[in-house]
């Protein structure tokens, strides 16, 4: 299987708000790719967009909820008629004792 080479793709970041997830995005706008931001803090989303200009799209989205999920696809299709690459760096954390721990937070976590 040969992949597209980095600045012809685009990518769909979760998590794209902070951390490895804003970096990544950052990195591959850098080197040419389009990216779809999402994440659950919409205006740091905006400010990430702005930053990156016309290669980037986002999505307020919860990755815990299909209907956002499918609604990032959606936008990824909408912005740039689609995506090459899906980029999972979303994540949650949930303390305490496991025994502590809602059933549906640790369903949620895993």
């Amino acid at each position: 299987m040969r992949h597209k080479a980095l600045h012809q793709q685009v990518i769909v970041i979760t998590g794209a708000s902070s951390g490895i997830g804003l970096a990544t995005a950052r990195r591959a706008a850098k080197r040419g790719a389009r990216v779809v931001l999402a994440a659950r803090s919409g205006d740091v989303l905006a400010k990430v967009a702005a930053e990156l200009g016309h290669k980037a799209a986002y999505v307020v989205a919860d990755v815990g909820r299909r209907e956002d999920v499918q609604a990032i696809a959606d936008e990824a299709r909408a912005s740039f008629g689609g995506f090459d690459t899906w980029v999972n760096v979303a994540g949650l954390t949930v303390y305490g004792r496991l025994s502590e721990i809602e059933y549906a937070d640790h369903e949620r976590l895993i």
